[in-house]
């Protein structure tokens, strides 16, 4: 599936180039990284990811936006497959470096995620065809973690818990769209590194001793962070995009096709994958005030390239860059409200109908999305 979303998506970025193009507007249907993965991260990419349908305001019209958006993780996927963490933790680390007990790969193993992100847009009207558009975007994510502890005969030492959580700016973007005629846009965004790449934790893990009965506990840190809870990608990536949108009476369908495409390494030595969205969303006015919306959102985002010589690859999936990409294929359904023409507020929510993992990953549960938006036509 992901070889022949790559191919429509890039057939897509070329129509978007020779358009002159560069991305737009948002109006709502939203999920990351990041690299997180969020993003994905999504990643992180991360990642819940935030598509968007593109318009045109005009000469001198104008939109501001503000978009909150959660997915939560819960449970390990290794391809299509579910796995549980004491398959994968519990390998034993010494000074200079981990080494395996058992079958075990990772030290400890990541149980749920929440990954949050609060989005900033402006756009602007330049003339009748050509918009320009900034974006700003502030991350929360919290991890928690699991250490199966044993020994080095395999035999059950306890388990102790800990968690993990990271906050700041993410990446930015400058975008600009071109509007073709009134079905279809093209657009080509610029994504500007402002998230952190060098985030630090301390994880703090606790337990009780099955053999013993005493209570368990460690400290190590501050450590770099794992890739999944960086809140950048640390790299200048340009993202082409086409969006084909028609109106049917009080019906309105479309579809459109995004391309993230990274440029270069970061400073710490890896490039998260690029990444590839394609949705396509049929929504019903019930009334001028209400309107009800669905949409298939498909996410294709590859392996992390390379590796920070600060992350131990060892000590958890999120932490291995052979522990990265994946597809993933959600069902949104979503509800806006119209007050006057200025105002519109609208929410959505969505399950995963499929995901197939480079695993082991965490499993992506439920997304949330919720936006308020002020628009200005001359």
């Amino acid at each position: 599936m992901s070889i022949l979303i790559k191919k429509i998506s890039c057939c897509f970025a070329v129509l978007s180039f020779f358009s002159i193009s560069v991305h737009a507007e948002e109006m709502d249907h939203s999920q990351h990284g990041s690299n997180h993965d969020m993003s994905e991260h999504s990643g992180h990419d991360t990642a819940a990811s935030s598509m968007h349908i593109h318009h045109e305001h005009g000469a001198g019209g104008f939109m501001f936006e503000y978009k909150f958006m959660r997915m939560n993780m819960k449970g390990l996927l290794n391809g299509t497959d579910s796995i549980s963490s004491e398959s994968i933790s519990g390998a034993l680390m010494n000074m200079n470096g981990p080494t395996r007990a058992g079958t075990s790969d990772y030290m400890m193993s990541p149980t749920k995620m929440t990954m949050d992100m609060h989005m900033f847009m402006m756009m602007y009207g330049i003339d009748d065809k050509i918009s320009i558009m900034g974006m700003l975007h502030y991350l929360n994510n919290e991890m928690d973690m699991v250490m199966h502890m044993q020994m080095s005969n395999g035999m059950p030492i306890g388990d102790m818990f800990g968690s993990m959580d990271t906050s700041g700016m993410g990446d930015s973007r400058i975008d600009v769209m071109y509007q073709v005629n009134d079905e279809l846009v093209t657009s080509l965004g610029w994504s500007i590194p402002t998230g952190s790449i060098n985030e630090e934790i301390t994880m703090r893990m606790n337990g009780t001793n099955l053999n013993t009965g005493g209570a368990m506990s460690t400290v190590n840190g501050p450590i770099q962070a794992p890739y999944a809870m960086q809140l950048g990608s640390g790299t200048y990536d340009l993202v082409p995009a086409v969006t084909y949108n028609k109106g049917l009476g009080a019906w309105n369908v479309g579809g459109q096709a995004t391309y993230i495409l990274r440029i270069g390494e970061n400073d710490n030595n890896y490039t998260l994958g690029d990444q590839v969205e394609v949705t396509a969303w049929g929504t019903y006015s019930v009334n001028p005030s209400f309107t009800l919306s669905s949409r298939i959102n498909i996410l294709d985002w590859g392996k992390i390239d390379g590796q920070d010589p600060d992350i131990n690859p060892m000590m958890a999936p999120t932490s291995d860059p052979d522990a990265s990409g994946g597809t993933r294929v959600d069902l949104l359904l979503g509800v806006s409200g119209h007050s006057n023409k200025y105002h519109m507020l609208s929410a959505e929510i969505g399950i995963p109908i499929h995901q197939d993992l480079n695993g082991p990953q965490l499993e992506t549960d439920v997304l949330y999305g919720i936006s308020y938006q002020y628009i200005y036509s001359k």
